[in-house]
């Protein structure tokens, strides 16, 4: 089994690459929390909200400073996705370890041909907020994802990013920091939800893990429009297919 202290460097690595890129950490703490240090999935669950709770209020608080998020769309975003992230917490909380796995190795899979197939780069052209009428006609994709991130932990950034930046005309910097703030909002919703279930963490994994978010939300923002992302791209394509096809091996043993 890895140890727990192995949860502070991959803190710091995955909560840099989450709020460079929008989507949610879950989809990489989870294979983490199962696979490598053996948590129970309900526990596990939890865990990885918790741990987000961390990574994402620190980058939050970061894009807030710098004003790069819109806090009214988040909001709005949040409000509606309240219903879903019940129903998503009530799912996950009888899912099986082999049910979990092979969901998140599907969408870890399906992310990574996402990405493959997307051109999104960060650029100046669009808003900086969004109108509510613009908001209310996507906002569908807010309750799509309220229910993913209840039911495994995972904010489907990567397709909240491409609506924001398409469909509401934010720019590239304020779509990732508008659902890096939402990720935030969603995990404390789910981690309450899970608590309500008398659902427990790992308080091992969290006393490593959240220093390391912590550091890396901060590093994050600051590395967002210095970093070349095409290189960051393809080394997230390359860790999710492995992730992915290695959780569905093990889910059809």
């Amino acid at each position: 089994m890895v140890p727990f202290w192995v949860a502070f460097p991959a803190g710091i690595c995955i909560a840099s690459v989450v709020t460079i890129v929008g989507f949610g950490g879950g989809i990489l703490w989870m294979p983490l929390l199962l696979m490598g240090l053996k948590i129970a999935p309900t526990s596990a669950l939890l865990t990885s909200l918790l741990i987000q709770i961390a990574g994402t209020a620190s980058g939050s608080f970061a894009y807030i400073h710098n004003k790069k998020a819109d806090v009214r769309l988040a909001l709005f975003l949040l409000a509606i996705g309240v219903p879903g992230l019940v129903l998503g917490a009530y799912i996950g909380h009888h899912l099986s370890l082999t049910h979990i796995g092979l969901i998140i190795g599907l969408i870890s899979l399906g992310t990574a041909l996402v990405f493959v197939s997307s051109n999104h780069r960060y650029g100046e052209e669009g808003d900086e907020r969004v109108k509510l009428k613009a908001a209310l006609r996507h906002g569908w994709i807010g309750c799509l994802t309220a229910v993913m991130c209840g039911m495994l932990t995972i904010n489907i950034g990567e397709w909240l990013v491409p609506v924001m930046r398409k469909k509401m005309g934010l720019k590239m910097s304020n779509a990732v920091a508008t659902c890096v703030l939402v990720t935030c909002g969603m995990s404390v919703l789910g981690a309450g939800s899970y608590f309500f279930m008398k659902a427990r963490p790992s308080l091992s994994t969290i006393v490593w893990g959240v220093p390391g978010v912590l550091i890396g939300g901060q590093i994050g923002p600051l590395l967002a429009t210095r970093i070349d992302e095409r290189q960051l791209k393809d080394v997230f394509i390359f860790l999710l297919t492995l992730i992915g096809i290695h959780l569905v091996y093990r889910s059809c043993l």
